[in-house]
């Protein structure tokens, strides 16, 4: 019950967390902390692939020290170690949903479940100030699996354009690619010959490449000094194997929507 619960807390973070509240970072002085919490509900696929949604609850949080932080967002932990305006590094540990029994699909469901991937691996970021009140940021992260689930690494690149519009509210676009090995595609969009019985899809050898892109949009609006709300809206679309897998184009769709709101609070 404890593990559902978690994992419930993190799907509803997967790919909203850090659009919806990294408009609020606000560093602390050095020496001092900082940071915030947001609280929300969100909707996003019932599984890497699904045309099905689930409405689900959103937390996250970050905490500074200077412009050290620690951030939890749905599935990953990142911890940045450069006391740096511009640059930005250090440890991130995630986790890639498997595919309980209980999901829509049917059909997908026969293929049989898989369990939760644990990763871990690092991540770089650069900043830069543009017009003298936004801010243009480029971050890159590789992780691996390490328990023997995919047995295989993800890298994500993506691009976030923050713009402050007046004093109270910030719009920010997130565009992003990642890339997914042999291993990880064959765990999660390949058929065998028994699921190809089980489920009815053609037999299919899923291989490794640019696994998706995608574009998010976030509008955060503060109300009090320090509390205010947020919605976002993403798409994600999936590429080559990933989208011409039968678990995706006879059980699911290849596009990828999702979208929530929260209230965020800073201290």
């Amino acid at each position: 019950m404890q593990h559902h619960l978690i994992r419930t807390l993190a799907l509803g973070t997967l790919l909203l967390s850090p659009a919806i509240a990294s408009a609020q970072d606000a560093p602390a002085k050095s020496g001092e902390f900082s940071g915030y919490t947001t609280i929300g509900i969100a909707a996003v696929p019932d599984y890497e692939g699904a045309d099905d949604h689930r409405i689900l609850p959103l937390v996250d949080g970050k905490v500074f020290l200077g412009e050290r932080y620690v951030a939890v967002e749905g599935s990953v932990v990142r911890a940045n170690i450069l006391n740096s305006k511009t640059f930005e590094f250090g440890p991130v540990a995630s986790f890639t949903f498997g595919r309980d029994d209980d999901i829509e699909s049917r059909a997908v469901a026969q293929l049989g479940t898989i369990d939760d991937a644990y990763e871990v691996g690092a991540f770089a970021a650069v900043s830069f100030e543009v017009g003298g009140n936004d801010t243009l940021r480029f971050g890159l992260q590789g992780v691996h699996d390490v328990s023997d689930v995919h047995d295989d690494f993800v890298v994500t690149a993506n691009a976030t354009y923050t713009a402050a519009i007046g004093e109270r509210l910030n719009l920010m676009v997130d565009l992003g690619a990642s890339y997914a090995g042999d291993d990880y595609a064959e765990t999660y969009f390949s058929v065998t010959p028994v699921g190809s019985i089980a489920t009815g899809f053609t037999v299919f050898d899923a291989e490794g490449g640019l696994k998706d892109v995608g574009a998010q949009l976030t509008a955060s609006y503060r109300i009090g000094a320090n509390w205010g709300i947020a919605a976002n809206a993403g798409y994600r679309r999936l590429l080559g194997d990933f989208a011409d897998s039968p678990v995706v184009s006879n059980g699911g769709s290849a596009d990828q929507l999702s979208g929530g709101v929260g209230v965020f609070f800073t201290f």
